[in-house]
C-alpha cells in the first residue's frame, strides 16, 4: 500500500489573502500603532517618526528574513547577545582530568563506531542468503501449485466438496 508523503511542512498556511495568520497580525500592529500614535501626539513630526520607527519594525517582523530567518528569530537572538554574560574565564584541566576526559570521549567514539558496524552489517544481506531467501521462496511457490493441481485433481473424481 502506498501512502502520500506531506511535503513543504515548513511552510505556513495564507489565511488572510496573500497573508499568513502571523503577518497578518504584525501588519494590524503597524496600523493600530500608527493610528494611537497619530490620535495621541499632537506634534505631526514627532507622530509621524514614531509611526515609522513602530510601524516600520513591524512590517520587518511581517515580511524581512535574513539567511531564510525570520526578522523575529534575529531580533531574539540579538537581545539575547545583548544581554548575556560574555566575560570567559579560563580554567586550566589537571592533567588527570584531560585524560579521563579523552579516554572517555575515545570510549564514546569507539562505541558510536561499533553501533553504527553492527547496523551496517544488519543491513548487508550476502549473496548466499540472496540465493538461500530465493531457494526457499521457489519451494513454497512449487507447494502452492502442487496444491492447486492436487485440489484441481479432487474435483475432477468429485471427491472434494466445499
Amino acid at each position: 500500500m502506498q501512502f502520500r508523503i506531506p511535503q513543504f511542512l515548513d511552510i505556513e498556511d495564507k489565511v488572510f489573502g496573500p497573508f499568513t495568520f502571523k503577518q497578518f497580525g504584525y501588519i494590524l500592529g503597524a496600523i493600530g500603532f500608527a493610528y494611537i500614535f497619530w490620535k495621541l501626539i499632537p506634534n505631526a513630526i514627532l507622530s509621524i517618526l514614531f509611526i515609522l520607527i513602530f510601524s516600520g519594525t513591524f512590517l520587518a517582523l511581517a515580511f524581512v528574513k535574513i539567511n531564510t530567518r525570520p526578522f523575529a528569530d534575529v531580533l531574539e537572538s540579538a537581545y539575547r547577545f545583548l544581554l548575556a554574560d560574555k566575560t570567559f574565564v579560563w580554567q586550566k584541566l589537571d592533567t588527570e582530568k584531560k585524560e579521563e576526559v579523552s579516554r572517555q570521549t575515545l570510549r564514546q567514539i569507539e562505541l558510536a563506531k561499533q553501533d553504527k558496524d553492527k547496523k551496517e552489517n544488519e543491513k548487508i544481506i550476502t549473496t548466499d542468503k540472496l540465493k538461500e531467501l530465493a531457494g526457499k521462496l521457489d519451494i513454497l511457490e512449487e507447494k502452492k501449485e502442487n496444491l492447486n493441481l492436487r485440489e484441481q485433481l479432487l474435483k475432477k473424481s468429485g471427491k472434494y466438496q466445499i
